[in-house]
């Protein structure tokens, strides 16, 4: 069995072609994926591998890092506004 993806977007604007009803709920799901599949009305996911695979990995480490670095900073900032919120009177940025 191969894994397939099916848009979420043509399975919310198909389950209305099901029984003309405009409730769109979870039990009516997965008749309309098994019509989607059967239609054709899907598409096999990207898997990279090898270079691909490390290049994805990579970008993705490096986006949660970002997002570690930032938090840190902001903690930083709070910690500084709590037990020294003078600190931004005093020290003011200067411009060259």
């Amino acid at each position: 069995m191969k894994p397939v993806h099916v848009n979420l977007h043509h399975l919310k604007k198909s389950k209305e072609l099901d029984d003309n009803n405009p409730n769109k709920n979870d039990r009516k799901d997965p008749k309309t994926i098994k019509g989607l599949v059967n239609g054709g009305g899907f598409s096999y996911p990207y898997i990279p591998t090898g270079i691909y695979a490390e290049n994805r990995n990579l970008s993705n480490l490096r986006i949660q890092i970002q997002e570690e670095i930032t938090r840190i900073k902001k903690r930083i900032a709070r910690w500084f506004s709590i037990y020294f919120p003078e600190m931004k009177d005093v020290y003011k940025k200067r411009m060259p």
